[in-house]
């Protein structure tokens, strides 16, 4: 309401403009944009290439396991021998280092813009699955869903429940502030749940300027002019207004030397000497989330949300899907680009850009929606997604930036051998917190003692703590700090030497890079593996006991260090972090738990800090043999206004695991006690 906007105004001195619906369309592609991990990913392993080479660098890039869960073939493990095609490029060492030369300032500066609205260091993910009637104690479906992003405040959902009474239908569940419609929820007919493909929709394109003609550039030796747009940036307390060129060529804006400030010149056009540097991004094609996101609202059945979802492109998502007739789905949406190579099709390419590109990669279109991955009522009787792959020998390639694995496999184990679940067990499920990662991490570094005679009596005792671990990350375990230290460690030995401090920190900045990795290489037996695992936990008990001041190891608490905190943006600001701020709250959990409250690695070596600002975002549960109520917490509240309640009411509940009991029946909802808000369309 305009005469009682919240604190977050008075302290900008702001009035906002009145909303247009651009500005919605402005809102969804801002969470394509977040939701994309390809392009700093992409500039990384540039500069491991630029280090050591292609065939070398093939040392620090990961693999999606191929006796991983797919979300095509729940329960099931598959053995394919693949082609290795990472050697099909053609790129020059003149390229290889070049993009980091003329195009680091874009890098660094969207990077500072994630760190600065609290996303940086993690990599964004979800869980959503479902099963039929089949599994389910009720005879019919339960579907669960609950999106990894980072935790802020206010929340970044907005619960609601919708009635149209002209057509006696319902929409409930969680919508995007801003963006019209219910992202995840139901309808009473049906409902849906998500989770980020992890799609692989950008690439970088390194071109050569016309020597010949000002502000012209190749390809394949034709010219084409730049595109260019003049902008204004408005700035608070000046009437100054900054003017800046965006250049673009055939492919997308122009981003290399931009300004620390993240701006070209306000009148020249720097590029370097013979290059510049243009990114291509899906989300700079036409697409219609909103008008998708109405159409799966309003849907009946399987065909209905599944057609809904055609012009959905950005960000590419899992939707999963449940009905009141006992059926389930799964169907991937999205805009994920077929790349023709000058060699020819390379639908399996593992990488679509570890380095920059001089041409030699066209999109020649994107994958035709019937083809996307898909599936209806499995055998199984259960579907699960968590940022897994969808099948390991699907024709086209969609990425190779999959979350680690973990997760997916914990949820298919506990799915798979029963038949008469309930939505109560699956709140368990949601809050589980046994980590699979530190099982297979821990069964190495047992292996790594086997044929070890000499080890000290407390260096045995601590891995003797290891062996009788359940491997749950419960803020009172030690045992979970003990592995959260070796994890680190590892990576250190693993990697900062070779590497270098500086590239080792951006190797770390997305996790699911070394924790990938470090899987695969865990597999292998390289001459000097057991003596780094060995190395590694004796370093993580060394620093232990020094942080504790040599405590008693019953007093390591993994909550001690592990803390949850939900900021706001203007949280930077200490005076404001106290009246804004959630938490921070000891915390279960770690990056590869179903319950994912992860932390960024990099502040977790520098500063010992642990503490998570990324997790379950909402948890949401419906069992489709009552669609008048679901259950559901939305951290840290449901109002925006930090002087309510409800700006802060749920995230106790949300940490202890907790939920509430939602009423979506309107004709129960309109005879008890609440307040109503009459919306009426206004008449021209």
């Amino acid at each position: 309401h305009i005469k009682e906007l919240p604190l977050e105004f008075d302290v900008l001195d702001y009035k906002p403009e009145e909303w247009k619906p651009e500005h919605s369309i402005m809102i969804v592609r801002m969470m394509g944009w977040e939701l994309n991990i390809a392009w700093y990913t992409e500039y990384t392993f540039g500069l491991i290439v630029n280090k050591f080479g292609l065939e070398k660098a093939k040392e620090f890039f990961p693999n999606y396991p191929e006796d991983a869960p797919e979300i095509l073939s729940p329960g099931k493990i598959k053995i394919i021998e693949k082609p290795d095609t990472s050697e099909q490029r053609n790129t020059t060492e003149e390229n290889l280092s070049a993009l980091p030369e003329i195009a680091g300032g874009f890098f660094e500066t969207a990077w500072n813009f994630k760190k600065y609205f609290n996303i940086d260091g993690s990599h964004i993910g979800s869980n959503a699955w479902v099963i039929s009637g089949k599994k389910s104690e009720n005879k019919k479906p339960i579907l669960a869903n609950d999106p990894h992003v980072p935790l802020l405040t206010p929340s970044r959902w907005y619960e609601v429940n919708l009635y149209d009474k002209k057509t006696d239908s319902k929409f409930f569940g969680f919508s995007v502030p801003g963006a019209p419609g219910v992202m995840i929820g139901g309808n009473g007919k049906i409902s849906w749940g998500i989770t980020n493909l992890m799609n692989d929709e950008a690439d970088f394109y390194l071109l050569r300027k016309d020597s010949l003609v000002k502000n012209n550039y190749l390809v394949f030796e034709n010219s084409y002019p730049l595109d260019s747009i003049s902008e204004l940036i408005k700035v608070k307390g000046s009437r100054d207004e900054i003017e800046f060129n965006v250049y673009s060529t055939k492919y997308g804006p122009v981003i290399s030397n931009l300004e620390k400030t993240g701006f070209t010149s306000t009148s020249n056009f720097k590029t370097g000497d013979k290059y510049l540097v243009t990114f291509r991004w899906a989300g700079f094609e036409y697409s219609d989330e909103i008008g998708a996101v109405y159409e799966i609202n309003r849907a009946s059945d399987w065909n209905g949300f599944k057609n809904g979802l055609r012009s959905f492109g950005i960000p590419a998502l899992n939707f999963v899907y449940a009905d009141t007739m006992d059926n389930i789905g799964y169907h991937a949406a999205g805009k994920i680009p077929v790349r023709k190579f000058t060699e020819g099709e390379n639908p399996g390419f593992e990488y679509s850009a570890i380095y920059p590109s001089a041409g030699e990669i066209e999109w020649s279109g994107f994958i035709p929606f019937d083809e996307l991955p898909s599936l209806y009522n499995p055998d199984e009787g259960y579907i699960v997604t968590a940022n897994n792959k969808p099948k390991q020998d699907y024709k086209y390639y969609i990425s190779n930036l999959y979350e680690p694995h973990y997760r997916a496999l914990r949820i298919d184990e506990l799915l798979k051998p029963r038949n008469n679940y309930s939505a109560n067990e699956f709140r368990l499920i949601q809050n589980d917190v046994k980590s699979l990662q530190a099982k297979d991490f821990c069964n190495e570094l047992f292996n790594s003692y086997k044929d070890t005679v000499t080890v000290s009596f407390g260096e045995r005792s601590y891995l003797m703590m290891l062996m009788k671990w359940d491997y749950e990350f419960k803020s009172t375990s030690p045992e979970a700090m003990i592995f959260a230290q070796f994890e680190l460690e590892l990576y250190k030995n693993l990697y900062k030497q070779k590497l270098g401090e500086d590239l080792f920190y951006k190797y770390l900045t997305i996790n699911n890079i070394p924790v990938r990795n470090t899987a695969k290489l865990l597999k292998q037996n390289f001459p000097e593996k057991k003596a780094i695992l060995r190395k590694s936990f004796k370093d993580a008990i060394d620093f232990l006991k020094d942080k504790f001041n040599n405590a008693d190891v019953s007093t390591w608490r993994w909550g001690e260090l592990h803390k949850v905190k939900m900021k706001h943006p203007l949280g930077a600001v200490p005076a404001l972090s106290a009246i804004l701020d959630v938490g921070p709250y000891e915390s279960n959990g770690c990056g590869t738990t179903i319950n994912n409250i992860q932390y960024s690695f990099i502040r977790a070596i520098s500063d010992s800090d642990f503490e998570s600002h990324l997790g379950p975002s909402l948890r949401f549960i419906i069992d489709m043999s009552n669609t008048n109520t679901y259950n559901s917490i939305l951290p840290p509240g449901q109002s925006g206004q930090n002087i309510y309640d409800n700006y802060r009411n749920q995230a106790r509940l949300w940490l202890n695991g907790e939920y509430k009991t939602v009423k979506i029946d309107f004709n129960v909802l309109k005879y008890e006690h609440t307040k109503k808000l009459l919306l009426l369309p206004k008449v021209n």
